[in-house]
């Protein structure tokens, strides 16, 4: 596995993501959907490698969340703003 970044093969171990003293929850992946008021599925990623050149942080999705992103994943779109090449 690369960095997405710098693009190195240099990453730690699978580390686990932990909330901050402050009560911050784990960071989120959130999509949208089609309709005016359909719900925006969002997944907490629970686990990071982090990349020892650049220290770019590559989260990943537990198991529990990436199945139900599976499972979801024909009724989700980009967010809006999003632009082809960012």
């Amino acid at each position: 596995m690369n960095c997405g970044i710098c693009g190195t093969g240099r990453l730690s171990p699978i580390g686990e993501l932990m909330n901050t003293t402050d009560g911050q929850a784990a960071p989120l992946i959130r999509f949208a959907r089609p309709g005016l008021f359909r719900a925006r599925p969002s997944y907490e990623a629970y686990y990071a490698r982090a990349c020892r050149d650049c220290g770019a942080l590559v989260p990943f999705l537990g198991g529990r969340e990436l199945r139900l992103l599976n499972e979801e994943i024909d009724s989700l779109e980009d967010v809006e703003g999003y632009v082809d090449g960012y």
